[in-house]
């Protein structure tokens, strides 16, 4: 009995294995052989797709434990010298430098390559050239390592997922979209970390530069990585740091101040390709951390708390506009609402409305819904002073028949009767809101409208167009700078603009709009706020 317990417990216990393909050695980690030819950089990010690197070999056991599954190859190690002194040396898993095999005089010899092999004729470890192609390598993983599964464009990286992201944008926004994604910029530790962005770049066509997480902090007086990591690494190209050329840092995919992967200062305000890290199982985040002011949407979609679904940032306030065809009414529900009672979420039931329909707080009955009495909802939502709760998530659809309006003749437009009130304030508390005729139904065709926006307390404009849906060739708004529509062009707007923010500033106290369009092809209209600063 004693003994069929005991091979129960042995039966139930799981037992860890290698990655397939792998095998242990000495009761150690897994370790295969590749015999593929490729370059040092492409051999170790094959090993980190794998979830290793290049192996290290650390003991006289290891390397005869390598040299029984070689053959007759001289595999790639993940070694590379700079120098005759083995000390500088360098292990692409990031390990200690604490056993070699170099022939007599028993120091690396880089002349002939920086790279390292094996060799199957013996034990000694000889140089080779990092960019040429070799017939085998050698990959190492640790033994029970944790499977790390990424989704989307991001790959298995260091404990983690990294990504390549070729969409052009500034560091804060590249920043941004990483945060987003659960993760940061870039941070780099490691001559193997900075091998393997490199080649994770190179390796999907790129040639052009790309950021990395490092950033001048002035306050700080220090360079710093955007996770806050502690800079233990660096890999600048010559005549750099310099903060002339900009506080950002940028990694070169080119040799144009020196080798392939060093750094150089790069303007913040450049627009280019970047890489991510984030960490294994990590939750994307949803919603910016904080809201751009309004937000505008249109007949049916998903709009998220600021930072969904990790927390609600403390101390501030968004505004969602939510509009559907003529004849059907906005209808809300919230799948999730997780905040605490100082946290508000008001529901009005149209745009000029100042008095809320409902306000929610705490938690919300997923099941509930909430209906307009129009085609316009507005949400505004005030967060508490302190971060709390995971947030809300809010679905809205049209509810009700679309109303229907037969056109068998274009009348003639009214500007009087038809365009809406042409004198606007704002000031400086509130923005204020500007839209086509008829919003958010369709504007009529041959419209005219002219609209003069004026700041209540003397200071200079900012106008932020929202949502816009207009004939792109022929139902165009046009922004002056100033009192009428002689006064200088700050900017046209047209077409499809969905939920998104083009902004235009005055260089005086005055804008004026003038919106016109054909007889034909009417578009669902534009709403824009007007700020003052």
């Amino acid at each position: 009995m004693l003994f069929l317990l005991l091979l129960l417990s042995l039966v139930g216990t799981s037992v860890a294995v290698c990655p397939a393909g792998y095998q242990q050695m000495n009761g150690g980690d897994c370790f295969k052989l590749y015999s593929t030819q490729l370059s040092f950089d492409n051999a170790e990010a094959k090993c980190v797709e794998d979830g290793g690197h290049l192996a290290s070999v650390h003991s006289a056991n290891e390397q005869t434990a390598l040299t029984a599954i070689m053959g007759q190859t001289t595999p790639l190690i993940g070694m590379k010298c700079t120098d005759a002194v083995t000390a500088h040396c360098t292990w692409s898993d990031g390990t200690n430098v604490d056993y070699s095999m170099f022939p007599a005089p028993g120091t690396p010899n880089p002349v002939f390559g920086q790279c390292v092999h094996l060799d199957s004729a013996d034990t000694f470890w000889y140089p080779w050239n990092c960019a040429s192609p070799i017939g085998s390598f050698l990959c190492r993983i640790p033994f029970n390592a944790p499977v790390t599964t990424c989704t989307g464009d991001y790959v298995a990286y260091n404990g983690g997922c990294a990504a390549l992201k070729k969409t052009i944008r500034t560091q804060s926004d590249a920043e941004a979209v990483c945060a987003l994604d659960g993760g940061h910029l870039a941070s780099i530790h490691t001559e193997a970390d900075n091998s393997f962005y490199s080649t994770l770049a190179s390796n999907q066509g790129l040639t052009n530069n790309i950021y990395i997480g490092l950033a001048w902090n002035t306050a700080g007086n220090k360079y710093k990585w955007s996770d806050d990591s502690d800079v233990t690494f660096t890999k600048w190209a010559n005549q750099f740091p310099n903060t002339v050329f900009g506080e950002c840092v940028q990694m070169m995919l080119s040799t144009e101040f020196g080798t392939l992967g060093q750094w150089t200062n790069i303007p913040c305000s450049t627009q280019m390709a970047y890489v991510c890290w984030k960490p294994s199982g990590t939750t994307p985040i949803k919603a910016d951390p904080v809201c751009p002011g309004i937000q505008f949407f249109y007949d049916k979609g998903t709009i998220y708390s600021p930072n969904f679904p990790v927390s609600i940032p403390s101390g501030q306030t968004c505004e969602y506009v939510m509009a559907t065809a003529v004849g059907t009414k906005v209808s809300v529900s919230f799948p999730v609402f997780v905040s605490d009672a100082n946290t508000k979420l008001s529901l009005y039931n149209g745009l000029d409305d100042v008095t809320p329909k409902t306000t929610l707080s705490g938690t919300v009955n997923p099941e509930l819904s909430f209906e307009s009495t129009t085609n316009v909802m507005k949400m505004v939502f005030t967060a508490s002073a302190v971060t709390t709760g995971q947030g809300w998530q809010a679905d809205f659809i049209a509810t009700g028949v679309p109303g229907t309006d037969p056109v068998t003749d274009v009348p003639p437009f009214d500007p009087t009767k038809q365009c809406p009130q042409q004198d606007y304030y704002a000031d400086i508390n509130f923005g204020t809101y500007v839209y086509s005729p008829n919003w958010p139904s369709p504007y009529p065709p041959l419209s005219d409208c002219l609209y003069h926006i004026h700041s209540k307390d003397g200071h200079k404009l900012n106008i932020q167009f929202g949502y816009v849906d207009t004939e792109q060739c022929c139902d165009v708004i046009v922004v002056y700078d100033g009192p009428d529509n002689k006064s200088p062009i700050l900017g046209r707007v047209s077409g499809q603009n969905d939920a998104t923010v083009k902004q235009f500033y005055s260089t005086g106290t005055t804008i004026t709009l003038e919106f016109f369009s054909d007889s034909n092809n009417e578009g669902n209209g534009w709403i824009a706020t007007v700020f003052d600063i």
